[in-house]
């Protein structure tokens, strides 16, 4: 580890603690308790793997599996916090809500097995499962805040500045992650194929450094990215969160009528068409 990447480690460490501060000080994990879940798994990880790291060397076994354990617990813990994001936004409509929910629920079943199948056949199955399963869960939580952000325009529903902020640093890591993910998933696959063969076990000494310098630049690139992403949440976590209301708070319908009539027919109306259609 270069001075550049142990600088960035211990940021992102702060950052990461900071971090935590804010959701447990705002009392985030009262309103968001899988972002809040989210946040502490990251930090965490991070002392696990740096703990694993200096017990048993950074290009150890162990420590290879604990990198990848924490890439896909990372990933599978924002998941729930995007699902949980998208449930706070439609909470107010159920049968949106559950149209949702089960679109969101095969597109996991589908993700899971696509980086199943894409393993298949590949030396070295951890790292291209969770590379491949990294990119396609980022690429979907992108997706998915997408539309949210895009149906909540649509229909002129509002979303509180935290939630968003919340909303926007986790996009930020996704683009990241999807770029990056599938960068390292190619060159796993293609360009480094050869080195993770049985027969090639003896050019890794001389390869060594190689290898470790191109790690110190992709582990650079991942603190710095991710660093950022985590400054976009304290930034919407600098001031206190509210609670949310029971129920939404609407106008009269008289005010309704004269503002927006059109956009509240299409949205009850949508509504309600999905709320038959999923009926058991």
């Amino acid at each position: 580890m270069n001075h550049l990447e142990n600088f960035l480690s211990w940021s992102t460490l702060s950052f990461e603690i900071v971090v935590c501060g804010f959701v447990f000080v705002r009392k985030v994990h009262r309103i968001l308790p899988f972002f809040a879940l989210y946040t502490c798994v990251i930090l965490a990880s991070t002392v696990g793997v740096w703990l694993t790291y200096t017990i048993s060397g950074y290009t150890s076994l162990t420590s290879y599996y604990a990198y990848w354990g924490s890439v896909l617990l990372n990933a599978a813990t924002r998941s729930l916090a995007i699902v949980e994001l998208c449930r706070y936004g439609l909470r107010a409509y159920r049968g949106i809500w559950a149209l949702a929910w089960y679109v969101l629920t095969t597109v996991s079943i589908l993700l899971l097995a696509h980086a199943a199948i894409d393993t298949w056949g590949q030396p070295d199955k951890v790292a291209i499962y969770g590379a491949t399963l990294d990119r396609d869960l980022a690429f979907a939580s992108l997706v998915v805040l997408a539309v949210l952000f895009l149906f909540r325009k649509y229909y002129a529903i509002p979303l509180e500045s935290p939630q968003r902020g919340i909303a926007a640093g986790i996009c930020f890591i996704c683009a990241f992650d999807v770029v990056m993910s599938t960068i390292l998933r190619n060159v796993y696959a293609g360009y480094l194929f050869d080195w993770f063969l049985e027969s090639e076990k003896a050019r890794w000494p001389a390869l060594r450094a190689q290898f470790l310098r191109v790690n110190d630049i992709w582990s650079a690139f991942h603190l710095f990215f991710f660093m950022f992403g985590m400054g976009i949440w304290c930034f919407a976590l600098r001031k206190p969160v509210p609670m949310p209301a029971e129920s939404p708070v609407l106008l009269p319908a008289e005010v309704y009528r004269e503002m927006s009539p059109a956009i509240n027919m299409r949205l009850a109306t949508f509504n309600d068409r999905m709320t038959e259609l999923l009926k058991p």
